[in-house]
């Protein structure tokens, strides 16, 4: 994964998304009649986590119906990559992806300001086939799965990294739902998967043989990033989602049985992989938890050193003001 060909793959979404960002953006319309476009990552046919139950239960609308937006559009994509074109190119307002292709396309000049968490502490677990590598260093010379761009790319790296394997182990692009057909084949030595998808294929017999729990820094976190040209024209929205999140972390709490079968229903996922991929305690009330951002700092640093991104920017220039 050290070779210039592999990091242009890292980076191509950005890239294009850079190409594309002269395209006519977000246009605030008042009396209540604006739509926002909220774009995520995953397999769900809504968002869950914070802003998913807060979307549910008309908190988040409710608290942005003063902003003059009368309804909250969604569509998810299957990477940060993917997400940051149409983010970037003017078709989203909002976007709730990963601290990965969200600091790549920040660094690249790309605009849209950091807004909140709606996750930290992410997990990703290393898979192999049934009868394959029981360590990480058996991966010598074989082949990783993982999605480019994504947190679970920067955790593969790392991890890379840390065994001396950089250069003996080939990374090759490949979307969770592909996973566990390559790992059943055995065409992959390992497979990086994300949360959800990593439980469901360990409780389908395949061996976990790392996860990003041991290495703390090279955790996940799922960042709210929002178009800098809507935050021109309501610069309230930070602090409306904020509160609205709050909200719904205050009922998740109280009720965690009702938000788990909620998040089930809309991931796919059954409900105690769930439970294990999304533990309460992931969910910040804060808009700028220091271990969110401490992770964020570390993602940052670790594309600069790997030469994954040029262009160092300060953390607390990129969040907006909760005012």
């Amino acid at each position: 994964m050290s070779d210039p060909s592999s990091r242009r793959r890292l980076l191509r979404g950005v890239i294009a998304a850079a190409a594309a960002s002269a395209l006519p953006g977000f246009s605030f319309a008042q009396g209540g009649s604006q739509v926002l476009r909220l774009g995520y990552i995953g397999p769900g046919k809504k968002p869950a986590a914070a802003t998913g139950w807060a979307l549910r239960q008309q908190h988040l609308q409710r608290e942005l119906a003063p902003l003059g937006f009368k309804e909250v559009t969604t569509r998810n994509f299957p990477n940060g990559p993917d997400l940051n074109e149409a983010f970037l190119s003017g078709a989203l307002d909002v976007g709730i992806y990963g601290d990965t292709p969200a600091i790549v396309a920040r660094s690249r000049g790309l605009e849209g300001q950091l807004i909140g968490f709606d996750a930290i502490g992410m997990n990703v677990w290393l898979l192999t086939p049934r009868n394959g590598a029981r360590s990480v260093k058996e991966l010598e010379g074989q082949s990783i799965g993982v999605a480019r761009g994504s947190y679970m790319h920067r955790y593969v790296l790392g991890l890379l990294k840390e065994h001396g394997l950089q250069k003996s182990v080939k990374v090759i692009h490949m979307f969770p739902r592909d996973g566990e057909a390559a790992l059943d084949q055995g065409s992959i030595a390992a497979f990086a998967a994300q949360i959800d998808v990593g439980p469901l294929l360990a409780s389908r017999g395949y061996p976990v043989i790392d996860e990003a729990e041991k290495h703390p820094a090279l955790r996940g976190t799922s960042v709210i990033v929002a178009s800098s040209k809507l935050l021109a024209a309501a610069p309230g929205l930070p602090a409306a989602w904020t509160r609205a999140r709050r909200t719904a972390l205050q009922e998740i709490r109280r009720n965690s049985a009702d938000y788990y079968a909620f998040h089930s229903e809309v991931s796919g996922f059954p409900i105690e992989i769930v439970k294990i991929s999304h533990p309460l305690s992931h969910f910040p009330e804060a808009a700028y938890p220091p271990e969110g951002l401490a992770l964020l700092d570390e993602v940052k640093k670790f594309l600069l050193a790997e030469n994954l991104v040029s262009r160092d920017f300060a953390l607390a220039q990129w969040r907006a003001p909760q005012a």
